[in-house]
């Protein structure tokens, strides 16, 4: 429960920072942690966020946002809940 939570609050506070390439994998570590996500736009105005903790199989989370609203899932349990400002707008790497 303690490590949702950790997520829950970690993705919480990356959205209003990130901006970056559609397939790109970026880390980050919190409480000595780290985890590895990727961004996905899609076409629905959406941005799908999904990663994991390195070196553990119960550390997933993916997380949908739209606008202020979060939902999704972080270690099997659903999450819910608003950020104070919008998710930066994610570019499509080019090829």
């Amino acid at each position: 429960m303690r490590s949702s939570i950790a997520i829950v609050l970690t993705a919480a506070a990356l959205i209003p920072a990130v901006a970056a390439a559609a397939t790109s994998e970026r880390s980050f570590t919190r409480d000595g942690h780290t985890y590895v996500y990727s961004l996905t736009p899609n076409q629905d105005g959406t941005t799908l966020i999904q990663g994991h903790e390195v070196g553990s199989s119960a550390g997933r989370f993916r997380l949908t946002v739209k606008g202020t609203r979060v939902s999704g899932q972080a270690n099997g349990r659903d999450v819910s809940f608003r950020t104070a400002r919008p998710l930066a707008p994610v570019s499509v790497a080019a090829n």
